[in-house]
C-alpha cells in the first residue's frame, strides 16, 4: 500500500522556524507576587463567551508559581497554576476545553499572553462534537518549562513587569473557531467541517488490514494538530510561553512521520475519514 503522510508534517518544520525566531524576539515571560519574585496572585476575568452557559471558574485569583531544576545538570524553569472549575451540565465542544491566559495591569492593559490552562476532558468519535466534559468538579491546569538560558534577557524584563504591573489574568476558550452544545453520547451535533480542505488526502483500502494499532496513532495525530495550531496562534498573538513548545512538537512530528513510514497495515474507511476531518479542521484553523 502507499505510505501514507502526516499532513501538516512539512508546515510545522516552516512555523517551527517562525515560532523559534519569534522564541528568540520575545523571550520567555516569567511572574511573581510583588512581596515573592516568584508568585504571583492575579484576580481572574473570565471571558468564557459561549462555554459561560457550561462552565464557571470557581477560583477567584490565579496563583502562577515560578520554580528552578535541572535535568542532566542543566538548569531549567517551570512555571506552574491551577485553578479549580465547575462544568454545569454536560456540554460537547468541536475543540477541546483549554482556556488562554493573558496578564493585565490595573488598568487592564495587556502586559503578555501567558500560556493556557488545560482542562483534561473526554473524546466520544461517535459524536461531531467529540470533545466533552461530564458535570462537575475539574482542574484546569498550566504547566510549562524550558532551559533556564532560554528565559534571559527579554524575559527578565516581561517577568519583571508582570511582578510590578500585573493585575488581573483575562481568560477564554484557547480556539476562536470552537462551538459548543449540551452532549448526549453518540449524538449528532452538526459541525462543520469542509473536508475539500484537507492538507493531503490519504487513500486506503476499503479494509483495516491487522497490525498498527490505528486509533492510537490517530489519537497522536489529533493531538499533534491541536498543539501545532495552538502554537501557531500563540506566536501569532506574541505569547512568550510559547518557546517551550517548539522542541515538542518537532519531536512529535517525527515520532508520527516514523510510524507512518512503518506502517504495513491499512486503515479502514471510518479511520481514513478521521483522519481527514483531523487534517480539514487544521487546514482551516491554520488559514
Amino acid at each position: 500500500m502507499r505510505k501514507e503522510r502526516i499532513a501538516g508534517l512539512a508546515p510545522v518544520r516552516k512555523i517551527g522556524g517562525a515560532v523559534l525566531s519569534l522564541f528568540m524576539l520575545v523571550g520567555m515571560a516569567s511572574c511573581g507576587e510583588k512581596s515573592d519574585p516568584n508568585n504571583a496572585r492575579l484576580e481572574i476575568k473570565p471571558e468564557l463567551g459561549e462555554l459561560s452557559e457550561y462552565l464557571t471558574i470557581e477560583s477567584k485569583d490565579a496563583v502562577i508559581s515560578l520554580s528552578e531544576f535541572t535535568d542532566d545538570g542543566e538548569p531549567y524553569v517551570k512555571i506552574m497554576s491551577t485553578l479549580q472549575v465547575k462544568v454545569n451540565k454536560d456540554v460537547a465542544s468541536n475543540w477541546d476545553f483549554d482556556l488562554d491566559a493573558v496578564i493585565l495591569d490595573k488598568n487592564m492593559n495587556k502586559i503578555t499572553s501567558f500560556g493556557h490552562y488545560d482542562i483534561d476532558g473526554n473524546s466520544d468519535y461517535d459524536n461531531d462534537y467529540h470533545y466533552y466534559l461530564k458535570a462537575g468538579d475539574y482542574r484546569a491546569e498550566m504547566e510549562t518549562s524550558g532551559p533556564k538560558s532560554d528565559w534571559d534577557g527579554e524575559a527578565s524584563a516581561i517577568w519583571e513587569k508582570i511582578i510590578k504591573d500585573g493585575a488581573y489574568v483575562a481568560l477564554k476558550p484557547r480556539w476562536d473557531s470552537a462551538k459548543y452544545a449540551p452532549y448526549k453520547a453518540g449524538s449528532g451535533n452538526s459541525e462543520s467541517v469542509d473536508e475539500n480542505v484537507v492538507a493531503e488526502e490519504v487513500e486506503v483500502d476499503t479494509v483495516a488490514d491487522s497490525g498498527e494499532d490505528w486509533d492510537q496513532i490517530l489519537d497522536d495525530y489529533e493531538s499533534y494538530c491541536n498543539k501545532l495550531v495552538a502554537a501557531a496562534k500563540k506566536a501569532k498573538a506574541g505569547d512568550v510561553s510559547v518557546m517551550t513548545e517548539y522542541a515538542s512538537l518537532l519531536e512529535s512530528a517525527e515520532s508520527l512521520q516514523k510510524k507512518l513510514e512503518n506502517a504495513s497495515s491499512s486503515l479502514s474507511v471510518a479511520q481514513a475519514t478521521r483522519m481527514n476531518k483531523i487534517a480539514a479542521k487544521m487546514a482551516q484553523a491554520m488559514m
